[in-house]
């Protein structure tokens, strides 16, 4: 391919009209020749060789040299590319071998692993755990449990599995006298405490008595009541991360409960991210207005209201920040990607770790090094690591259910 063909590439490529196969061909190219070597372009023969274009992508190079490890940086990476090619880097046939074996790295392949999945628990005041079908992505707790298209979660024709010692007797009692007398949803009329769970690898929607929706996050837990009846505030208890839709009822107010930080609304749509192993818990605003109050070390305790599109950010020695963000940042998962806005290495991966399912170690990296960029959730690991291995500068190699990250 001539250096004109790839003026042409480019162009396509920063229309936006390139070919998957085309983009691959750029991204590959950049990461080759720029990203892994010290080599600059040379700006003088760049804008001598081809004016016009350098004059349309300028811009976008400083951009691209300050964030050396975006993942796909769209128009600085072919700025980049262009750079490259008029400095006597040309390209060739992306049918060829090579070009295939680089883009498909048999040492991550080999070992790959599936995404996440729907999932989730139940446990009942009783004690009793029921497991959520894999095939539904949402459950609606009320009198009974019922999957969100209205079929039962426990009946003698779907026969799900129960953990905790439960038997076809339980079912059978189930669909004869109901969930609230047979497995303790209520105890002398009373609420009682039921819990939604997901382990690493899962995520699901639960419908809570009250009407309230909430999608819970891989490796998470959700403690509510089985009612909200006499109430005078609807209590829940979060740990890992939620989106909340809660359902309208000014006069019994919502709470969710983390480990730093109470957020108080009466309806509203808002995102809660609040795992042991990460040092921030953040609350993200989507419409609608939430209070939120946690321990600060010169206040005692602080109190913010959110606007929609602003995130409090609480740290865990007290002191809270508000900012505003791109709230589809926050509701990533929810919508089916990992979106990484400058990011340390290290909190990339405890992302990956949660809904690979996985162990991630260390050898010789800066975890603190930022990235940024976007992938699906729904992709396999191999894909997700070929995607940051583009970034220059890391590698991975996979061992069972471990990734090794490594210069």
């Amino acid at each position: 391919m001539n250096r004109q063909e790839a003026e042409i590439l480019i162009a396509k490529y920063i229309d936006g009209e390139a070919t998957p196969d085309e983009k691959q061909l750029v991204e590959y190219y950049f990461h080759k020749h720029l990203v892994n070597s010290d080599a600059s372009p040379n700006l003088p023969q760049v804008q001598k060789d081809n004016k016009e274009i350098w004059n349309n992508l300028a811009a976008h190079i400083g951009a691209a040299k300050s964030s050396k490890y975006k993942l796909w940086p769209g128009v600085a990476v072919a700025a980049a590319a262009v750079a490259a090619i008029v400095v006597g880097v040309y390209f060739f046939n992306y049918r060829s071998e090579i070009l295939r074996d680089a883009l498909d790295d048999k040492s991550v392949v080999m070992n790959d692993i599936a995404p996440g999945k729907n999932g989730a628990t139940i446990t009942l005041a009783n004690g009793k755990v029921i497991q959520l079908s894999d095939a539904k992505s949402g459950v609606i707790i009320g009198s009974d449990l019922k999957y969100s298209d209205g079929s039962s979660v426990l009946s003698s024709r779907t026969r799900p599995e129960l953990a905790s010692g439960a038997t076809a007797k339980d079912l059978i009692d189930f669909s004869e006298l109901g969930m609230t007398k047979e497995l303790g949803m209520t105890k002398g009329g009373r609420a009682q405490t039921l819990t939604a769970a997901t382990v690493r690898g899962q995520t699901y929607q639960f419908t809570l008595p009250d009407g309230t929706k909430v999608w819970l996050n891989a490796d998470s837990k959700l403690e509510f009541p089985s009612k909200f009846d006499n109430v005078k505030q609807r209590i829940v208890q979060l740990s890992g991360e939620g989106y909340f839709e809660v359902s309208k009822d000014k006069a019994h107010p919502f709470l969710v409960k983390t480990k730093n930080q109470d957020v108080t609304v009466l309806g509203t749509h808002f995102n809660i991210s609040s795992y042991n192993d990460e040092r921030v818990t953040t609350t993200t605003l989507v419409e609608g207005s939430v209070r939120v109050s946690a321990f600060d070390v010169a206040l005692g305790r602080a109190v913010v209201v959110l606007k929609p599109s602003q995130q409090s950010i609480q740290n865990p020695n007290g002191g809270m920040q508000v900012r505003n963000v791109d709230v589809s940042e926050a509701l990533d998962w929810k919508n089916g990607l990992f979106i990484f806005n400058d990011e340390p290495l290290q909190n990339v991966m405890r992302r990956v770790a949660r809904w690979y399912d996985v162990e991630v170690s260390y050898d010789g990296v800066d975890q603190n090094e930022l990235y940024g960029g976007s992938v699906s959730r729904y992709d396999n690991v191999s894909k997700v690591l070929r995607k940051l291995e583009l970034t220059g500068g890391i590698h991975f190699k996979i061992e069972g259910r471990r990734i090794k990250v490594m210069k």
